[in-house]
């Protein structure tokens, strides 16, 4: 799963595909929770929106279960994800880091999980839009996948990330286009490293 991540305009710059989109004065966030506001990048442009999707279908914006991740293999199928992937209704969350908390020593303990060559990830989402005028909710999900067996101590799962050269294909394509992508594992090395053990756990 993720439960946290970390979202700066610098860990974007990289990414030129993007700027155009992306504000420069684009607030900087480390530590990114569920229901909190983040920049995300679908097949319009930037747009900031809470994380934890509310589908359009629902009655009221607080559920009854969590949104903030959506397993890449059953999205397709839950009804909280699917009207959005039908609707080809995906995004990116850029992220310079995201954070796992595995169970050390009998406790969780924070860690900081992010790219050796200091790229940022590009984590797969889906996006949606609740309500109206002023109760109007924009929200999006990050998808998650099965995690690189060189990482697995840290958690089972991780977040879908898309390369740059899939960009297109992932915010433009047809819902069977973009689906060949969903089993696809990040290939740059991945760093590990310990967090701030005052960081709150994350939500489960």
């Amino acid at each position: 799963m993720c439960g946290a991540f970390e979202q700066h305009h610098k860990s974007v710059v990289a990414l030129t595909r993007l700027l155009d989109s992306w504000p420069s004065d684009a607030e900087r966030r480390l530590n990114i929770r569920p229901t909190m506001i983040a920049g995300t990048v679908d097949a319009e442009g930037y747009k900031a929106r809470s994380w934890s999707l509310i589908p359009a279908w629902a009655k009221e914006p607080k559920l009854k279960f969590s949104t903030f991740n959506a397993r890449a293999e059953t999205l397709t199928e839950k009804a909280a994800f699917r009207q959005a992937w039908q609707r080809s209704q995906r995004c990116v969350v850029p992220a310079s880091a995201y954070f796992e908390w595995p169970v050390l020593e009998g406790k969780k303990q924070p860690h900081r999980l992010f790219r050796a060559d200091d790229a940022p990830w590009l984590m797969a989402g889906l996006w949606e839009n609740w309500g109206q005028g002023e109760e109007r909710r924009e929200t999006f999900t990050v998808i998650t996948t099965v995690v690189r067996p060189d990482i697995d101590w840290v958690h089972h799962r991780m977040p879908l990330m898309i390369e740059e050269h899939d960009l297109d294909c992932w915010l433009a394509g047809a819902p069977e286009e973009a689906e060949t992508l969903l089993s696809r594992k990040p290939n740059a090395d991945i760093v590990v490293q310990p967090g701030d053990p005052k960081m709150p756990p994350e939500d489960d």
